[in-house]
């Protein structure tokens, strides 16, 4: 459903907007954010502390900085892990990186509602949370479970992100809405929260993600724009949800 795109483009068009943004990319069953930003089949370096204590480096690539499993594995290898080494590895990737000052930490959860979201919950205190999703019905069951789960674990619901709404043509910019139409801002209503982007199907996003350089990069060209105006909302809603979130 596009996950790991709206989490690569939110946080760097966060960052061109002034804050200081981490990247924790947690879905450990398919981590792809190294290849949308350009950082695939490298590995983060280790540092000694001034304390004596070792932590790993993240990377900063365009404004923000990014730790993934994917770093750590091989690209083709398939994770199979029970739930104590999820646990581990996130503990790691949470508490033994070098993040430094950061005003927000997104995290690219992996689909569906099990151990890795657990284990966060348990590891870091999540100020809120985005549901995305995609048009068709079958995708809004499973957001409303994702829902009931971050509710279960008393993190709040910060609003729903439509992505693949509608394909547009790229000669006429036409939308058709291959997948449906409406169900976002009915999901929205039912949970009393709002859809703060709707992302159309459309090629330079797909493009931009395959070949590590995002849309976001470019407020200007009308796919950028739609993460910024993404970011701009995100921002107020933040400011709605924390008493002085930003220093």
């Amino acid at each position: 459903m596009g996950k790991s795109t709206v989490a690569v483009n939110l946080a760097i068009a966060l960052a061109q907007q002034g804050l200081k943004v981490a990247l924790l990319d947690a879905d450990v069953y398919g981590p792809s954010i190294p290849i949308m930003l350009g950082l695939r089949r490298l590995s983060p370096r280790v540092e000694r502390l001034p304390t004596g204590e070792e932590k790993v480096v993240p990377f900063t690539k365009f404004g923000i900085k990014v730790i993934s499993v994917g770093f750590f594995i091989e690209e083709a290898r398939s994770i199979i892990w029970r739930g104590p080494m999820l646990h581990g590895a996130l503990q790691k990737m949470l508490q033994g990186v070098a993040w430094g000052e950061l005003d927000l930490l997104l995290v690219d959860l992996p689909p569906g509602t099990g151990d890795v979201l657990l284990s966060l919950s348990q590891l870091l205190k999540a100020e809120g949370a985005l549901v995305v999703c995609t048009p068709q019905e079958v995708a809004m069951l499973d957001a409303i479970k994702a829902i009931n789960a971050f509710d279960q674990l008393d993190i709040p619901l910060w609003g729903i992100v439509e992505n693949m709404a509608g394909f547009q043509v790229p000669e006429t910019k036409q939308l058709f809405h291959i997948f449906g139409e409406g169900k976002a801002h009915e999901l929205a209503s039912r949970f009393h929260t709002q859809v703060l982007a709707s992302i159309p199907l459309i090629s330079e996003i797909r493009q931009g993600g395959d070949e590590g350089i995002p849309s976001a990069l470019y407020p200007s060209d009308p796919a950028g724009r739609l993460f910024h105006n993404f970011a701009t909302l995100f921002i107020k809603r933040c400011l709605q949800s924390i008493s002085n979130p930003f220093h």
